[in-house]
């Protein structure tokens, strides 16, 4: 028997139970996974938000302290125009006084838009705050859960790994490479065994020339329907032992049911 071909089958049933652990587990662990960057993309967005009402303030005040020194200069520059002496002067003090009076328009007109704008932005900004809150609470409560959950087979997961670990390093590294090829395409199935003549994995019917080579247990086949690795018999019996035989009672009550 190919002692690499038999611990080949042994990796793929060890596999299978690590499938089956991480199957028991639903989707919790993707659902933790995705409230994870969730929150991680919310708290992005929250902190834009803030920097953008941090901006949006220093520049309001900015722009009323602007608003106060150009509404003194128009004043000064009224008061200026009574104590004009020639036209000139007058012509120069109006320029000013035009100038201001339309920047200072500018001003008013700017203030009030950033007075909107801080209010959206700060409406958004609590917005977001709330939802982070809920989305941060429902993630503790899912990590919760999901630490519990992986607690109850996290003992069972170390073994199978210290066990898979050791299992892999009996295999032949041709036969390593073939099993990590076939096996994501066949939904993780990649070693079936030959049973009564037939591919253990898509159940058709192997020829009975490649059984009989396949029976000794020192070479593997490939099916040519499902693609997976077939593998005789006595290796899936090395591993898995003798079926166990149906108790004569339950097939008596069977055959007493397809009767009724």
């Amino acid at each position: 028997m190919n002692e690499s071909l038999l611990h080949l089958y042994e990796l793929q049933k060890i596999d299978s139970q690590l499938d089956e652990l991480i199957e028991n587990r639903g989707e919790l662990p993707q659902r933790v996974d995705d409230l994870r960057q969730m929150v991680i993309e919310q708290r992005a967005r929250l902190l834009d938000a803030d920097t953008h009402v941090a901006e949006v303030e220093k520049r309001s005040g900015e722009v009323h302290v602007e608003i106060a020194e150009l509404r003194e200069k128009v004043e000064k520059y009224k008061a200026q125009q009574f104590d004009v002496k020639t036209t000139r002067e007058y012509d120069a003090i109006t320029f000013q006084l035009e100038d201001g009076q339309k920047r200072l328009a500018r001003h008013v007109d700017e203030s009030a838009r950033l007075g909107l704008e801080l209010e959206q932005t700060r409406t958004e900004a609590t917005s977001m705050r709330e939802d982070l809150a809920e989305m941060e609470t429902d993630l503790a409560q899912q990590e919760v859960t999901l630490k519990s959950l992986m607690a109850e087979t996290e003992e069972d997961e170390k073994q199978l790994l210290k066990k898979r670990a050791a299992t892999l390093k009996l295999v032949r590294p041709n036969h390593i490479g073939m099993y990590d090829r076939v096996r994501p395409a066949k939904n993780g199935i990649a070693v079936v065994p030959v049973r009564n003549g037939v591919c253990g994995g898509c159940f058709n019917a192997i020829p009975r020339q490649l059984v009989l080579e396949l029976k000794k247990g020192d070479k593997h086949a490939v099916c040519e329907y499902c693609g997976r690795i077939v593998v005789g018999e006595v290796i899936s019996l090395a591993v898995d032992g003798e079926p166990q035989p149906v108790p004569a009672q339950v097939a008596h009550n069977e055959e007493e049911e397809e009767s009724e």
